[in-house]
């Protein structure tokens, strides 16, 4: 970690501060082993070489932390399964030596996590379907996790494992297991939720209203089959009572009525995923006050902590630091001056609009020009790391005006009955369709041909003109409508001052074939992305047969197209 990014942290830590305001941050970061296809680096929670792995990982860590011990212990054991996962516990105190401690050996008999932790400060490393998971311990400031977080990449990286993958195509993609952040106080008591009641329904109201923060920070799964999904995009029914819900807790909390544990029972049958689980919501409060989750060494339901899911494994520690750095700025925020604007019922918007990064960018800085004007503000080189969560844009030229083509949003539907995750490790979803934002900002024209036809550019505010585009990349087993033809490539054809352009966009080896493995390098996933973009351009104008059928207001739809 550089000096100048632990000055930014310290002033940003110092702000918080200054506002009296205890929040601290925790978070799930997960690895992958990026040169393998086997079945526990894909979607198997077990198996392969992962415990070995996961075992120099825990090692490498307690090398880095002060007087530090590693033992192996009962990892969680889900239904279906025959007995508890492996894992193994990493224990240190900060007041400590740099002595050695004891380190556990990868075969020892797994031990009960321990509950004598007053000071010593702990973590877990366990298997979850195709990765590692680290759960760090809680800091109290960011600049503690940072540090924290940088220790736990360069573990990994000895280990042999990484934070990203390539798939066969060249693309580059994150581990496959998200990247959770926890927000909650020293000890429950002093937890912002618990101690302001009115900061969770306004946290509630806030990310509803931003659906940046729902989507910007989100792996490729977003939707009602991710692991992280709003509340408006689950059952209709629960949605129309959490606005009932929140008027209610917020009437109790200004009288200084709302007790924790009404919080809890109140808004955990609301904040849950599409099967009613409350773990798997983009808000997770299943470890705020529940008195259902019995202690389990370290942890309880009643710790004062809120989990925010949508989240993806980013590709360097950096990254997650920004987003705790928001997100923490985003509860003082709230904790300092009250929210009580009203739930927007996004309706088609949410997933028509929003899925494309330009949308979200400008929500995204609604989001930081608020935090500035309540002086909880995130610098400037946090801000830059912000910008990473999403990839950046193809740049294409002609003249004055600049063509844009970046990936957007895909809300991929679950496959079947394959609601619930409680009998299986993971979920089946169609992910054969991928979505395209293109755009044009100031100079340039208000149409492009798309395979052909026209497509009318739809203004987004200022002078950025945008539309997404969909297609199928493959055809699934099992998956939704059988036969329907793959669309590669996407060609997209514009023209500007007496110059027209075309623009391939293959998704997998122009031409056909099978690729003859995974990339060996980043330098050859590189090189397999460059040739799935091809650019031709030449002097004259573009025609086209006619203009596209619009799905929704800022979508095209191929698959509806080309049938």
């Amino acid at each position: 970690m550089t000096d100048e990014l632990d000055a930014v942290l310290e002033m940003h830590d110092e702000l918080i501060a200054r506002r009296g305001v205890e929040i601290w941050i925790g978070a799930e970061p997960t690895f992958t082993r990026a040169d393998s296809v086997e079945p526990a680096w894909t979607n198997a929670a077990e198996g392969d070489d992962k415990l070995a792995r996961a075992h120099a990982l825990a090692n490498h860590l307690a090398d880095m932390l002060p007087g530090a011990s590693t033992q192996r212990v009962l990892g969680r054991q889900f239904p279906g399964e025959d007995q508890p996962r492996f894992a193994f516990g990493v224990r240190w105190n900060d007041v400590a030596c740099d002595s050695v401690a004891p380190r556990a050996n990868v075969d020892d008999e797994p031990v009960p996590p321990p509950t004598d932790l007053a000071t010593d400060r702990w973590l877990t490393v366990a298997p979850d379907p195709g990765v590692v998971e680290v759960n760090m311990a809680p800091c109290a400031t960011l600049r503690a996790f940072a540090h924290h977080a940088f220790q736990v990449w360069d573990a990994a990286a000895l280990a042999g494992l990484s934070a990203t993958r390539f798939r066969f195509n060249g693309d580059v993609t994150d581990s496959g297991g998200g990247g959770q952040i926890t927000l909650g106080g020293s000890r429950p008591e002093a937890s912002p939720f618990i101690r302001y009641p009115h900061v969770l329904p306004a946290l509630v109201r806030y990310v509803n209203n931003h659906p940046s923060l729902s989507y910007w920070f989100a792996s490729e799964c977003v939707g009602s089959a991710s692991q992280g999904p709003r509340p408006d995009e689950g059952a209709r029914e629960r949605w129309d009572e959490l606005g009932v819900a929140l008027d209610w807790l917020e009437r109790l909390a200004d009288r200084g009525e709302l007790a924790p544990d009404q919080m809890q029972l109140a808004l955990a049958p609301l904040l849950v995923d599409s099967a009613g689980n409350s773990h798997r919501a983009e808000l997770n409060i299943e470890k705020l006050w529940n008195a259902h989750i019995p202690v389990h060494g370290p942890r309880h339901g009643k710790m004062g902590v809120v989990e925010f899911r949508a989240v993806r494994m980013p590709e360097r520690p950096a990254m997650l630091v920004a987003l705790a750095a928001l997100l923490r700025s985003i509860v003082a925020r709230l904790v300092v001056s009250d929210y009580r604007e009203p739930l927007v019922d996004w309706h088609d918007e949410l997933h028509d609009r929003f899925a494309l990064p330009q949308a979200l960018h400008r929500d995204l800085r609604h989001v930081l020009g608020d935090l500035d004007e309540h002086g909880l503000g995130v610098p400037a080189q946090l801000r830059r790391e912000l910008e990473a969560w999403r990839a950046p844009e193809i740049m294409c030229r002609l003249g004055d005006a600049t063509l844009g083509l970046r990936p957007a949003l895909e809300f991929w539907p679950l496959v079947g009955d394959v609601a619930s995750q409680e009998r299986s490790a993971a979920r089946w979803v169609d992910a054969s369709t991928q979505r395209w934002e293109l755009t044009l900002d100031g100079h340039g024209p208000d149409r492009v041909a798309v395979n052909g036809k026209w497509v009318q550019l739809r203004t987004v505010g200022d002078s950025v003109r945008t539309i997404g585009v969909r297609r199928r990349v493959y055809q699934p087993s099992p998956g939704l409508h059988p036969g329907l033809p793959v669309t590669d490539p996407l060609v997209v054809e514009w023209a500007w001052a007496g110059r027209a352009q075309r623009v391939e966009l293959w998704a997998w080896q122009p031409g056909g074939g099978p690729y003859s493995g995974l990339p060996r390098d980043e330098q050859d996933a590189f090189e397999r992305r460059q040739q799935r973009i091809q650019v031709t351009t030449r002097d004259g104008e573009v025609t086209a047969q006619g203009y596209r059928r619009e799905s929704r207001p800022f979508t095209i739809d191929l698959r509806r197209d080309e049938t």
